[in-house]
């Protein structure tokens, strides 16, 4: 963490929101977590160049109107000594130069993810970023769950992992009372879709086995009337497994139906979002055991500090983001090592898997990938 950076201990952080328009839905998910976790004072923001849009925001969160900007340039020149970190709502393509102006000034940021949309654009802010020692995270909210953490701790009870399967699928493009971003169906080097759904599946896979694919081939298709990316079919090669990747927003029926497959030696571990608190573990006798938050000899799914209710109250997505800003406060002091977290390089690595993802697709044949070590 960069020496410059101003933050007493035991104080809320002060923390500065770029993007997340009003009528954002992932930006309530933060905003909410943020308030609810009460460690953070939203000290300004600049949500969207549009005024009345910034005047919803400030009226919606209690935010002074005064502190309220049009320009995040001119937020982060009048602001810079009053907040410890930004947290950057923004699309993909537009987070570059919001990086860039941030570290100049040695503020911490928070970004939702992903890192990036560019590949060229990822490693040259990757290097800036890394130069300056910016305290810089990617929120990326399912490694909040708690069973998502939980995963990880009962590989070895299936052995050697054969394959996975991890599947994202959602109806957003064939729903058709659903209004659909504009800039999310206009697609420039690296598909939406890629960067909304599948850098999700691919933090998992870096948590769960602290790894990502050598290679990569990919079959996509487009949504006929729009003409971006919105299905794809991906098959992964690990050093020692293979696996597949199913991500789409031409599923229709499907809600986000998340899932988590692991087949190995002497087992296979599944879990569900529907069933968000429970895993699945299957044993090479033909028996179905359930891990739950009632189980014994688990680490995450018993950890009262990470639900807000008892079991029979399920948890779920704004509860995972509440995780991650509890854990963000307690990293940013200094009191705890990340469980949540991806490093910087594994940021940057997601985005070049997604860029090859992308291009294998395109030269229809399987694509080595170069990854930071």
């Amino acid at each position: 963490m960069d020496q410059n950076l101003k933050f007493k201990s035991n104080k809320k952080i002060r923390i500065a929101i770029i993007g997340g328009s009003y009528d954002s839905t992932i930006s309530k998910s933060h905003l909410r977590s943020i308030l609810a976790s009460n460690k953070f004072r939203i000290a300004c923001g600049c949500f969207s160049r549009n005024k009345n849009n910034n005047g919803k925001n400030s009226e919606n969160y209690s935010i002074p109107k005064e502190k309220i900007y049009n320009d995040y340039q001119k937020l982060i020149n009048l602001e810079h000594k009053n907040i410890d970190i930004a947290l950057i709502l923004t699309p993909p393509h537009n987070k570059y130069n919001i990086y860039y102006e941030l570290a100049k000034k040695n503020i911490g940021i928070i970004s939702e993810k992903p890192f990036e949309g560019n590949l060229k654009k990822a490693n040259k802010i990757y290097k800036f970023l890394k130069k300056k020692k910016i305290f810089f995270l990617t929120t990326y909210n399912y490694l909040g769950y708690p069973a998502i953490l939980e995963i990880k701790n009962f590989l070895k009870k299936i052995g050697k992992v054969n394959n996975i399967i991890l599947e994202m699928p959602q109806q957003g493009s064939t729903l058709n009372k659903n209004i659909i971003k504009k800039w999310r169906t206009k697609d420039l080097t690296i598909p939406n879709l890629h960067l909304d759904l599948a850098s999700h599946l691919l933090s998992i896979i870096i948590y769960i086995f602290n790894q990502l694919p050598v290679e990569v081939n990919s079959f996509e298709s487009k949504n006929i009337k729009k003409l971006y990316v919105d299905n794809a079919y991906t098959w992964l090669k690990f050093k020692n497994f293979i696996g597949q990747l199913w991500f789409s927003k031409n599923a229709t029926g499907k809600r986000n139906d998340l899932s988590i497959k692991i087949f190995g030696s002497k087992g296979g571990l599944e879990w569900k979002h529907k069933n968000p608190e429970v895993i699945n573990f299957y044993d090479n006798q033909g028996n179905v055991n359930i891990i739950n938050r009632l189980s014994k000899n688990v680490k995450y799914l018993n950890n009262k500090k990470l639900f807000t209710y008892t079991a029979g109250h399920p948890s779920g997505f704004l509860d995972a983001f509440i995780n991650i800003y509890e854990e963000i406060y307690l990293l940013y002091n200094k009191k705890k090592k990340s469980t949540m977290f991806l490093s910087l390089k594994d940021n940057l690595n997601i985005i070049s898997v997604l860029d090859k993802i992308h291009y294998s697709s395109t030269k229809k044949t399987w694509q080595k990938i170069l990854l930071k070590n």
